[in-house]
């Protein structure tokens, strides 16, 4: 049977992505037990669950809620949705209130300090898509919407009261924070040892959630994740990685700005694979 070039190129695309998605997925059986055995005898989480927050755009028309994943102590993943409110109302899980959390969202959590600035230094650093500048946004460009909209909540909840601790502000320390900004996207390819296939694909999303499922984290998968809620588990995972005392922090320190009524630049907070863990509480992570 004679096939078109392009017949025989989507074919052969076809076959690799499943082969790549087979490795994965047979990465993750041989590590799963050790995984699993490691994290029980570790103990670090201290009772703290963990909440990850993958923003959509509020100012559509039409906006979807935010997706949200909460990591329990043993790193038992469920999905959640949260509408979006500029105070940040209900945005702690009713399974995890009145416990302690941390809570990673992705989304800007400030404006560029320097009034020249195309972009704050952390998203320099982690090559964001989307770029902030020194005012907020007026609507036009991509990511606007959501610019705004993380910003201000963020904002919101730092002026909240102490419930929220902005990681960096005011010299929080790590141990202390457990409000923090992070960027998924780079979460993703610090685990993979390879390129991985676009979110949105159903290979995309296996391996993305092979990838978690080696480091520990339980998510079932029937159905498989969306896209969405593997951002917003690999949000949660970062939030621990930082308790562990395994994570990086890219840009410069947050402060805010009263008169503008926002916080002014930064740290985007990134998994620290491969480096030993640290113990948080006496061995606070310095800004890389």
């Amino acid at each position: 049977m004679h096939m078109p070039p392009r017949r025989y190129q989507a074919l052969g695309a076809a076959l690799i992505a499943g082969a790549v998605t087979a490795r994965y997925v047979a990465k993750w059986r041989r590590h799963r037990t050790r995984r699993e055995s490691e994290r029980r005898a570790l103990g670090v989480t201290g009772g703290r669950w963990f909440i990850g927050i993958d923003l959509a755009d509020p100012t559509v028309e039409s906006p979807k809620p935010a997706t949200v994943a909460v990591l329990s102590p043993e790193l038992e993943c469920s999905f959640g949705t949260w509408e979006y409110a500029e105070d940040g109302r209900g945005i702690v899980p009713q399974a995890v209130l009145g416990k302690p959390f941390m809570i990673a969202i992705d989304g800007p959590q400030g404006l560029a300090a320097d009034p020249d600035a195309t972009a704050r230094v952390s998203e320099r650093l982690v090559n964001a898509p989307g770029r902030t500048l020194h005012t907020m946004p007026e609507g036009g460009r991509p990511y606007d919407g959501l610019i705004s909209g993380a910003v201000r909540l963020f904002y919101a909840l730092v002026r909240s009261g102490s419930r929220f601790r902005l990681l960096g502000l005011d010299d929080v320390p790590m141990r202390e924070a457990n409000l923090m900004e992070v960027y998924p996207h780079g979460g993703w390819a610090s685990l993979a040892d390879s390129a991985l296939p676009q979110k949105r694909t159903v290979a995309g999303r296996q391996q993305r959630l092979a990838l978690l499922t080696e480091q520990g984290v339980r998510i079932h998968d029937d159905p498989l994740p969306t896209d969405d809620q593997l951002d917003a588990a690999m949000a949660a995972w970062t939030a621990y990685c930082l308790y562990e005392g395994r994570a990086k922090l890219e840009g410069d320190a947050p402060m805010l700005d009263p008169e503008t009524g926002v916080v002014r630049e930064g740290y985007i907070v990134q998994p620290r694979v491969h480096d030993p863990v640290e113990e948080v509480a006496d061995a606070p992570i310095a800004p890389v």
